[in-house]
């Protein structure tokens, strides 16, 4: 029997993240961008609903397509 390659699907913890993590997602969405031609569309809200939002080529345009 072949043994597993992945790790297959997990559960992913809940937790706050902070501004460092929120760099590395939005790093992450325009490499996406960049090697693949995807269109990606990141929003955020903070604990105190500020919002956060990196969108290619923009976030309404990413939430408009149908």
């Amino acid at each position: 029997m072949e043994s597993k390659k992945t790790k297959g699907k997990q559960k992913i913890e809940m937790k706050k993240i902070d501004k460092e993590v929120w760099t590395g997602i939005n790093k992450k969405a325009s490499e996406l961008v960049t090697l693949c031609g995807a269109e990606v569309g990141v929003v955020v809200f903070s604990p105190v609903g500020k919002s956060f939002s990196f969108g290619h080529p923009s976030v309404e345009s990413v939430a408009n397509t149908s």
